[in-house]
């Protein structure tokens, strides 16, 4: 009695198209290394432990379709970097080594999004003094322009009743506007001391306010102060 191979190849075929569909649907999303995939998926992204390769290459762990966790990256020039990964970017603690001058150098400590911060772990920031001010919010909403700029607020909502507002910093241009209270192009680390003058909560007396700080990491800062 003869079997027809015929359903047989159909599965095979079948399942090679299966295999070959979820293997397409596991998405890489950081550019260099958005080529070719072998490892864990979720939700068509590469999600887990797993291996991409495309003008560069990554091992290590992912999430959300990037780099996330302990990983090592190795660029198309050599260098390697092995340690930490949040997002598709080099954070926390890791080991960066490249070529200079035909030798090795070798960076090793801590970065923050991809910005090498030294060989301690630092606060993003500190606050070291302050004066009549009840808290503080530090908001970090990116990292594209540079800037610190300062809001005002009390019982819970920004109030713009304020007078002789001094502002100090280490770097960047002073602006006051309606728009926008700060500093532009910053660089970092950035120090600053604000001064201000306010009347209190029953509007009886004017009281004079004042914080120092510093910003260690890179970006574009919003500071909320409550008085």
């Amino acid at each position: 009695m003869r079997t027809s191979l015929i359903p047989c190849l159909g599965a095979v075929i079948l399942l090679f198209t299966i295999s070959l569909h979820a293997q397409q649907e596991c998405r890489v999303l950081l550019p260099g290394i958005a080529g070719k995939y072998t490892g864990e998926c979720k939700k068509g992204l590469a999600e887990g432990t797993g291996t991409a390769s495309g003008t560069d290459s990554y091992t290590g762990s992912f999430r959300k379709g990037l780099p996330d966790g302990e990983g090592t990256y190795t660029w198309a020039t050599g260098a390697v970097y092995k340690g930490q990964w949040k997002k598709g970017m080099r954070d926390g603690y890791g080991t960066f080594t490249c070529q200079v001058n035909e030798k090795d150098s070798i960076q090793t400590g801590y970065w923050g999004e991809d910005i090498y911060i030294g060989k301690e772990q630092v606060a993003p920031y500190v606050i070291q003094h302050k004066i009549g001010v009840t808290r503080a919010s530090f908001v970090k909403q990116g990292k594209g322009e540079n800037f610190v700029s300062f809001k005002f607020a009390r019982s819970g909502s920004t109030t713009y009743d304020i007078d002789g507002l001094i502002m100090q910093g280490s770097s960047g241009s002073e602006s006051v506007t309606t728009a926008f209270t700060g500093f532009q192009h910053t660089s970092f680390p950035f120090e600053c001391k604000i001064q201000f003058q306010a009347p209190n909560l029953l509007n009886y007396a004017t009281f004079n306010y004042e914080m120092r700080f510093v910003i260690n990491q890179p970006g574009d800062w919003v500071i909320t102060i409550y008085y």
